[in-house]
């Protein structure tokens, strides 16, 4: 059957698709993707996906005219189904104008009525599985979600290709055996670990160990932080050689394929956790404001996951503020990601790979 999904979220919630596409494609869909531009890099190249449709989904005014554009964009597949796990009323319009004959969304989405079939949301499950589970019986066989149930993680395709990354880093490959990648970013001010203490807890890393390599990925929005971390370094130039920034120059693919290869990955709650998951690349991640109760934690093998009570022995009255972040603490203290010590990171690294210290 020619099945599309269509998803309009953050790159992280796009990454965590892999294993619903792997099961698809077990059973020999036709997979059609419809994802905004900036998540485009993670399946454009993927030989699971028939073809990845890249929309523009505007705000204000435009919203309306946006609407139509991304519905007759998903009219032209010719789609036998569409899967939605993208709950918002802008997608639920999408879905009513495009006229796909079979159309499945989660229970609790809005418009539901728009919706052919819905299935049921489990707030315990990881969105991974949650994703999964939009696929009913009649789309995807038994065998076939069994075998996703045993992965129970998404699944990227790196690309092959390192060019650009190793245009500006030519003997990287023959000169460094093992790294590490820290990404200090998130699209929500709050989910940021401060750029100061993610400085210190490189330099715990690369201080105890003899045979690291640190490499920064960012986006421009991480410009600050970035530096930040990058002008810590400058009072321990033996270390800050040790050290490379990619957040300038490494497009989405690459960071992928990056990311593939490394040793182990250091970030927020935030997308790097999911790539790294994809590859089953050992990850420490950061919760502040969030809750790794809502599905969004890390599936590796080897993973740790942070939180305020590491650091004070107890939890906060105001923890979790949110479900997806915010611009600024409600309580204005910030505790939960200020009071969350370098040396904890360190520490869990060490338990985690301890091969490395």
């Amino acid at each position: 059957m020619k099945v599309g999904i269509l998803h309009t979220a953050f790159i992280g919630d796009i990454v965590l698709l892999g294993l619903l596409i792997e099961a698809l494609y077990t059973d020999k869909h036709e997979i059609y993707l419809i994802i905004k531009k900036e998540s485009l890099l993670l399946y454009n190249n993927d030989y699971r996906i028939k073809k990845c449709i890249a929309i523009d989904k505007k705000s204000g005014f435009k919203k309306i005219k946006s609407i139509f554009l991304i519905s007759q964009q998903i009219k032209s597949l010719s789609l036998d189904v569409i899967l939605v796990p993208h709950k918002s009323v802008t997608t639920a319009l999408c879905v009513l104008f495009a006229k796909v004959p079979k159309s499945i969304g989660f229970n609790d989405s809005a418009l539901k009525f728009v919706y052919r079939e819905l299935m049921p949301f489990n707030k315990s499950k990881h969105e991974c599985l949650r994703c999964l589970d939009l696929a009913p019986r009649w789309l995807l066989s038994e065998a076939s979600y069994q075998i996703a149930l045993k992965i129970s993680r998404p699944i990227l395709i790196p690309n092959k290709s390192l060019s650009i990354f190793n245009e500006k880093n030519p003997d990287f490959f023959s000169k460094e055996s093992f790294y590490f990648i820290v990404n200090p970013g998130s699209a929500w001010a709050t989910k940021k670990y401060p750029a100061l203490n993610f400085a210190k807890a490189i330099f715990l890393i690369l201080s105890n160990s003899q045979n690291l390599t640190c490499i920064l990925a960012g986006s421009r929005n991480d410009y600050n932080d970035i530096k930040c971390i990058l002008d810590y370094f400058d009072a321990y130039p033996h270390l800050k050689n040790k050290i490379i920034d990619v957040s300038k120059y490494l497009p989405l693919d690459e960071f992928v394929t990056l990311v593939s290869k490394a040793s182990f990955v250091i970030a927020n709650d935030s997308s790097p956790v999911h790539i790294a998951s994809a590859s089953n690349v050992p990850v420490v991640v950061i919760f502040g404001p969030t809750s790794w109760t809502f599905g969004f934690y890390p599936t590796s093998k080897k993973s740790t996951i942070l939180v305020y009570r590491d650091a004070a022995g107890n939890t906060l009255s105001c923890h979790p503020c949110t479900n997806h972040g915010s611009s600024v603490c409600p309580e204005k203290h910030f505790k939960c990601m200020r009071e969350l010590s370098p040396e904890i990171i360190l520490d869990s690294v060490q338990k985690m790979l301890p091969h490395f210290f």
